[in-house]
This record gives C-alpha cells, structure tokens and sequence, in this order.
C-alpha cells in the first residue's frame, strides 16, 4: 500500500522484494505471483490456502484480497498520496484494515479478518462500501458462502465466491404494492 504512486493502477503487477537473489523471474519477488487484480497474472484464491506452506505463502493470500479491496476503493474514490485526506480510497482501504485489526477476535481466521473489516465499514462509513469489500473477498474465494473451519489451521477452509443477496442486482423490476383513488 505505502508504495503506490500516482498512475498505478491495480492490474499492474507488483512484486514484494524483488531484490533478493535467488527468486522467481515472474517480478514476484519473495512471493509466488506479484499483486495484481488481474487474475491472469495473480490466479490466488482462498482454495489454493491448503496447498500453502509456512506462514508466508498462507499470508500473501489475504494480502490479495486486501490489495483487490484497495483497489477497487481506489477505483471508485480516488487514490491521494496525503494520508490525511480522509476520503482518497486508499486511505479509507488503510483505515478499514487497521480499524478491523482492532475488532477482530484474537487467533482470527481469515472470515474472521474479513468480517472484522465489513464491521469496520459498517460502524466508520455505515456500510458505504460493503458490497465492493464483498465483491474483493469474494473474487478470491473468501465470499458469503466461503467457511472458514478453525482459524488454526489452514486445510480445512472451504472456499465460496458468492456475493452476499443485498449486494446483487434486482433481478426483475419491482411492483408497488398498493392502490390509489386518485
């Protein structure tokens, strides 16, 4: 987050300590796909969790996910270079996680994590962004349908990619429900 600079975009990819000798040559870095919210070039998801080992791997998968939400706030409100402008997408993206570190259980889970991050919104924004948090989570498998099983362990998470209902479009026009004698 603290690297982005003006003209990025989020389907850029990003590599995390590309410098150390020895890593991959995808741009990379320390991890095993540079991030990217396209998905050709960063396919992550909460499914690929159980074939992670070590702490790291397990982490760079929520590191996706919070770096899809990032930039689709961005997308939507703008990106600032000054932390003090409060409504820049990628302050409120900031705000959001660390705000949600603060609400989550202790040990979370990722579901615990995310949900920690949806009650942030929902008490600093009132649910201003919910259904874009919604839609970051779930492009990567941590959806409304996704279960998280015990937040130690890493192999018994199910993944969903479903939006919760009240973020989907109508899906036929709405009739009014009452008459008039006008």
């Amino acid at each position: 987050m603290m690297t982005i600079e003006p003209g990025d975009n989020g389907a850029m990819a990003r590599g995390i300590g590309t410098y150390v000798k020895g890593q991959a040559t995808n741009g990379a870095g320390i991890r095993r796909y540079p991030y990217s919210t396209n998905m050709s070039i960063n396919p992550q998801t909460y499914a690929n969790l159980a074939a992670s080992s070590g702490s790291h791997q397990i982490g760079e998968i929520w590191c996706d996910a919070i770096w899809d939400m990032s930039w689709f706030l961005i997308d939507d409100l703008g990106y600032n270079s000054d932390p003090t402008v409060a409504t820049a997408g990628n302050n409120i993206a900031m705000r959001l996680v660390l705000e949600g570190m603060k609400l989550q259980p202790c040990n979370p889970g990722f579901l615990d994590a995310r949900d920690a991050i949806l009650l942030a919104d929902a008490i600093f924004y009132n649910n201003a962004h919910r259904c874009r948090i919604w839609e970051a989570f779930a492009r990567r498998g941590m959806g409304y349908n996704a279960s998280q099983g015990l937040s130690t362990s890493s192999t018994d998470q199910v993944a969903g990619f479903s939006m919760p209902p009240y973020c989907l479009p109508a899906t036929q026009v709405p009739v009014a429900a009452f008459t008039s004698d006008i």
